[in-house]
């Protein structure tokens, strides 16, 4: 038994001197050391995760050079003196904004059951919405910017009030 482990110690000791250590090489000096060593999968392995490093190097930095330019972009607008009005116009097909200003949306806002329920909305663009049929009520959001915007007309001068939820009900 004693022989047999001395020859198992033997065999592993000559087996570890055989092994080729790299010391304090990195991976890419040991895999660049020899042009043999290149199509190991260690070094294949190597090259891979430094293709995929740099490639996610450079969509972060691609993304954050996006990131950037949204934010001073979106610093410079607020910047900006925007006006917006609401224009509540009644019995119409169709819904504007004064001289000066942009159109940013249009909602239906009454309808009636009776005549046939909700229109739909044909065109929108930046001057005028149009409908398919005459609707009961619309409100048109128009925005103008400047430091003096144009007087606005037929604009609801009260915002609705806000909705407060109920009180919460006992539970028992």
């Amino acid at each position: 038994m004693r022989i047999a482990f001395i020859i198992a110690a033997g065999a592993l000791s000559l087996l570890a001197a055989g092994c080729d250590r790299t010391g304090e090489q990195t991976i890419a000096d040991w895999c660049t050391a020899s042009p043999n060593r290149a199509n190991t999968d260690i070094c294949k392995q190597h090259a891979d995760t430094e293709q995929v490093r740099t490639s996610l190097g450079q969509r972060i930095t691609d993304t954050m050079g996006a990131a950037n330019h949204a934010q001073a972009t979106a610093d410079q607008a607020m910047g900006r003196n925007v006006m917006c009005v609401t224009r509540t116009l009644r019995r119409v097909r169709s819904g504007s904004c004064d001289a000066g200003y942009t159109l940013t949306s249009c909602t239906q806002t009454h309808y009636g059951h009776r005549a046939g329920g909700m229109a739909i909305l044909r065109s929108i663009s930046d001057t005028e919405c149009r409908y398919n049929q005459r609707v009961l009520e619309v409100q048109a959001r128009c925005c103008a910017m400047g430091p003096n915007p144009p007087p606005a007309t037929m604009v609801r001068e009260q915002q609705p009030p806000p909705q407060t939820p109920p009180p919460p009900t006992p539970v028992s």
